[in-house]
């Protein structure tokens, strides 16, 4: 059903405005956005192109400007004014210094384009608006602006970096592409000295330097880079711990145990407080394993003592049906130093019951293996319980995955 027709000036101002913004923009979509029929944005186009607008037509693709032609700058609302000093405190707090610097540039040329009263409104809501955050904001990178050009111009860049862990190393990197976490941007780039993707944090660089040298786009999406690291390593695995189990029938016998006894151990990764009331944990537990993939905190974690993965059960408030900490992360051999970002666990060990489960990751087995688990008569402790996902769970078609609950 068609929404209520806008004003036809009004319309075809805003049509200008999206041909300006964009390459190319579909009579679908402009349809759509202002509520009228492919027919009237028809019309409205050849209207454009009658009054004189430049308009280049590709058949089957859509509409665009035609190269280099500009029209006076359009006049802002005062919600789109008030909009764009929002955005300025947010971005503010950010803290790449080159992103502050040059949006606090552009934020000056757009002000300057309101008209004398917007400009009085904005200068008092800028008085008048604050972000706070839990601690004052630190500018910890300046090189965010300069990325952003290498990646749209396919050019190496050499990088001084220091890890974490303060290892220092000379890389040679194709960028791929940025995102923001924690505050924090992480750099995806093909690194050739490990020949394949790696992700640098932005506060670790020391040094950049963009050279003439190009390299060939890499023909994949920022979201398919995500989808094969998750493959490259182990799917996200089921959230256990979820209410929300199946019907386990005559599957209760197959579960088969051993005691034993873990030692004191050390671990440091991320976590979130979750509660399995109305679905909550299935919601944060999946999105803690997706950051813990994505942003390559296996590589960060100092001090480990392996490779293996431990999800980390722990804080319970009662038994499984109260609040708890999940955490994702590694055993290390110090909690000396913690990475900003992560926690640092203690545990005193004791006595465990362990059983395995063998099988696909992406069809229920992490799930289906602790609802055995809530099924069997074991007298818990709830103090801490976990999964071990160590080399035989990489592929996640023919996982082998451990799992250890504390009895008393």
């Amino acid at each position: 059903m068609i929404e209520k027709e806008k004003p036809r000036l009004a319309r075809l101002t805003a049509i200008i405005t999206q041909l300006q913004s964009g390459r190319l923009v579909t009579a679908r979509s402009l349809a759509q956005q202002h509520g009228v029929s492919i027919r009237t944005i028809y019309r409205d186009i050849r209207t454009l192109e009658q009054s004189g607008i430049p308009i280049v037509t590709e058949e089957g693709k859509g509409y665009s400007l035609v190269e280099g032609y500009k029209l006076p700058p359009v006049m802002f609302s005062e919600a789109e004014a008030n909009a764009l000093i929002t955005a300025e405190q947010l971005i503010l707090q950010n803290q790449d210094q080159s992103l502050a610097e040059q949006y606090r540039s552009a934020i000056t040329k757009i002000k300057s384009v309101l008209k004398y009263a917007q400009q009085e409104k904005t200068e008092l809501l800028a008085e008048r608006m604050q972000i706070r955050t839990p601690r004052q904001p630190q500018k910890t990178s300046h090189h965010l602006i300069n990325l952003q050009s290498a990646i749209t111009n396919y050019q190496v860049i050499e990088l001084d970096y220091l890890s974490l862990q303060g290892e220092r190393s000379q890389r040679s990197v194709e960028p791929f592409a940025l995102y923001s976490t924690q505050g924090n941007w992480i750099l995806v780039a093909h690194c050739r000295l490990r020949n394949g993707f790696r992700a640098f944090r932005l506060d670790c660089i020391q040094s950049l330097q963009i050279t003439d040298e190009q390299f060939e786009p890499y023909p994949m999406t920022l979201a398919e880079y995500f989808e094969q690291y998750r493959k490259k390593y182990f799917s996200t695995p089921d959230t256990p711990l979820s209410p929300s189990l199946p019907n386990l029938g005559s599957n209760q016998n197959h579960l088969t145990m051993e005691t034993v006894k873990i030692d004191p151990f050390q671990i440091i990764g991320i976590a979130v407080r979750t509660t399995n009331a109305n679905d909550q944990a299935a919601t944060d537990i999946a999105n803690l394993w997706s950051k813990f993939m994505t942003e390559g905190v296996l590589d960060q974690i100092p001090n480990k003592v392996d490779q293996t993965v431990y999800s980390l059960y722990t804080d319970y408030e009662g038994d499984h049906t109260h609040p708890y900490t999940t955490v994702l992360g590694c055993r290390v051999a110090s909690l000396d130093t913690i990475p900003e970002g992560m926690v640092g666990k203690s545990f005193e060990g004791g006595k465990y019951v362990r059983t395995s489960a063998k099988g696909d990751l992406t069809q229920g087995l992490v799930v289906n293996q602790w609802s055995k688990i809530w099924a069997a008569d074991l007298d818990r402790r709830y103090t801490a319980d976990f999964e071990a996902f160590g080399a035989k769970a990489r592929n996640p078609q023919d996982a082998e995955v451990d799992f250890f609950v504390a009895v008393n």
